[in-house]
């Protein structure tokens, strides 16, 4: 079973989704904050913070650029709801004066916060959503994930050819971008760039190449692009090559994410 529900966006910077399902997503990134909750079910996570499992009532979260996947315990059905803000809305939001800091906890098992973080997504998936209200309930929920939840961002330390094939990435996203391209860059063999790559980054230098196009196509199927043009924009081989990357991403098509 698997149904995703995008939200409308009212306000600049946020979004937020309602997912029931059995299925269990590949390790992927977003470029945004997440907060969350699990209404039912349950399921277990690895990220950079650790591996976790999180049931009905607790708080998740994400950092941006954070490796992670999502495997439902059991194979059984769960629901949650995510919204994930940009770091600008972030600032906006909260009463912190930089959006530089991350969560430390992955997963947060506090009923008064998961209270909290419940009525903002509530607020911000209302049928006719207050802009005022949302305001204020996501200040609340950021105010109290603060103190033993958040802390500063902290530079994640790579070697050299890892950080040469990154930015390699970063820079040529949308090329036909071969891992003998990325091993070179690194002054590296392919199996030293695939080796030390995936095990400094949590994933294969492709998997993340995929992760760069799939968000820059998320962004663009957002500002209206046409799908078609989209795909061929971020380097995917055509059309259904992007729809099956993104579902399996995001849980639901380009199409109805756009609709």
């Amino acid at each position: 079973m698997h149904k995703a529900i995008r939200h409308t966006p009212i306000l600049e910077g946020l979004e937020a989704v309602s997912i029931t399902s059995d299925r269990s997503f590949p390790r992927h990134t977003h470029d945004t904050f997440g907060i969350g909750y699990i209404e039912r079910g349950g399921q277990e996570s690895w990220s950079g913070r650790g591996l976790v499992e999180a049931g009905a009532g607790d708080v998740i979260t994400v950092n941006p650029g954070e490796i992670h996947d999502g495997l439902a315990l059991g194979g059984k059905v769960r629901t949650w709801h995510m919204v994930y803000l940009t770091p600008t809305a972030v600032a906006r939001f909260s009463d912190r004066d930089s959006a530089r800091d991350e969560f430390t906890a992955p997963v947060v098992r506090h009923p008064a916060i998961a209270r909290t973080v419940s009525k903002a997504l509530k607020a911000t998936m209302a049928r006719a959503p207050e802009i005022d209200r949302i305001h204020e309930a996501l200040f609340l929920a950021l105010s109290a994930m603060k103190g033993a939840h958040v802390a500063p961002g902290h530079a994640r330390e790579r070697s050299t050819g890892v950080e040469r094939m990154l930015a390699a990435i970063h820079d040529q996203w949308s090329e036909a971008l071969s891992l003998d391209t990325m091993a070179k860059a690194a002054g590296m063999s392919r199996f030293q760039a695939l080796r030390c790559f995936t095990a400094e980054v949590g994933m294969t230098p492709y998997a993340y190449l995929t992760q760069q196009r799939v968000n820059t196509a998320r962004r663009m199927i957002l500002n209206g692009n046409a799908l078609a043009d989209t795909a061929i924009a971020c380097g995917f081989s055509d059309q259904s090559h992007m729809t099956r990357t993104f579902a399996r991403q995001f849980g639901v098509t380009p199409g109805k994410y756009r609709a």
